[in-house]
């Protein structure tokens, strides 16, 4: 059985400038999560680098906050690092089922 994207795929959070502060300020969690956007990125910049130096292929997943409080409303969560983690695979597995294979490749 050949190997599949999904196997060695890591989907991660993006969060933009823009919507940081909301972001944060929504979370129930905020006091585990950088303050600043500035900080954030640099972090996530690490965990990114650390990912492609394995080999990983990254599907970066863009939480916008509209759309990620109206998923954890529809769900009646709240807003953790679990649940986050939970919305950015679920948005990859979607966006993912939505790529067609090329013939040639297969």
């Amino acid at each position: 059985m050949r190997p599949t994207i999904e196997s060695y795929t890591v989907a991660l959070p993006w969060y933009e400038r823009e919507d940081f502060d909301r972001l944060w300020e929504l979370a129930h969690d905020r006091d585990e999560m950088p303050r600043d956007h500035d900080a954030w990125h640099a972090a996530a910049m690490e965990v990114i680098n650390a990912w492609v130096a394995r080999g990983r292929a990254l599907q970066i997943v863009t939480v916008r906050p509209a759309e990620f409080l109206a998923w954890l409303s529809e769900r009646g969560l709240p807003n953790t690092a679990e649940t986050r983690r939970r919305y950015v695979e679920e948005r990859a597995t979607a966006a993912g089922s939505e790529m067609h294979p090329r013939p040639d490749l297969q």
